[in-house]
């Protein structure tokens, strides 16, 4: 038995609590619906199991004479239905089907974003925690509220709240507008006015060309020179008559000594 002061856990946690393949998969889960914390997949995880629990119970006794089936799966098909999990029409066999996606994206944190009233799943949450959003005339302050169907159309800030101002700069722009999946932001595109409707003005008509279209500047390459005109180096010098006649008497010596 629960009471208020100890309240009964609301999720079960994982069996081996270091897999790595189990923790890689949550941290995604918890950076694209912006959650707090791996608790709040466990919950997400326990509510969905429970269901599909009860669904396996039921096909196992589909067979079987006993009204009472047929009573507790209309009850649980019509459950998943109004909370938006499950389409209209839909079997105990697309309830063993879904995912843990189909149950986060019913959250009110989901939704506020998914809806525009943020700019991020992160902004939705603070958004509610601090009061900015109501569902129909009643305020809800829990992010993970599971929003029923009929509730979708009725989510809005609340009255008090200084977001229902649009130029409050809170709110998220107008040139963003979210697709269907979460964590898909698109920017607007942009019209262009055509090149015809704008004119120069005459101050700038008879200023110099930009420079990515003035002409590069001609680069003159030197012309090598002929073999004629090529000069001898500087290093050679001829040689000077001085010194033939230093060496001539040299000669005369060593013939008179012969």
């Amino acid at each position: 038995m629960s009471s208020q002061k100890f309240p009964r856990k609301k999720y079960e946690t994982p069996l081996h609590p270091w897999k790595e393949s189990r923790i890689k998969s949550e941290r995604e889960l918890i950076k694209k619906y912006g959650l707090k914390n791996h608790k709040e997949v466990w919950k997400a995880k326990t509510y969905l199991g429970k269901h599909r629990e009860q669904a396996r119970e039921l096909l196992a006794k589909v067979g079987t004479t006993n009204p009472q089936v047929e009573k507790e799966s209309d009850q649980l098909l019509l459950h998943l239905t109004r909370m938006g999990i499950l389409s209209m029409g839909a079997s105990l066999d697309d309830v063993l089907a879904l995912e843990i996606e189909s149950v986060l994206s019913r959250r009110l944190q989901t939704l506020v974003y998914l809806k525009g009233f943020s700019s991020t799943p992160y902004q939705a949450r603070q958004l509610i925690c601090h009061g900015h959003v109501a569902v129909g005339k009643r305020k809800v302050t829990v992010p993970s509220y599971m929003v029923e169907k009929d509730e979708e159309s009725q989510i809005n800030y609340t009255p008090q709240s200084p977001l229902n101002e649009v130029s409050h700069p809170a709110r998220p722009k107008g040139d963003m507008y979210k697709s269907a999946e979460i964590g898909a932001e698109v920017k607007a595109p942009v019209i262009e006015k055509p090149v015809s409707d704008v004119s120069p003005k005459p101050e700038l008509a008879s200023t110099s060309i930009a420079p990515e279209t003035q002409p590069a500047a001609e680069v003159k390459v030197p012309e090598k020179p002929s073999p004629t005109q090529v000069e001898k180096p500087i290093d050679e010098k001829p040689a000077k008559p001085a010194d033939k006649q230093k060496e001539q008497p040299k000669k005369e010596k060593k013939t008179e000594e012969a």
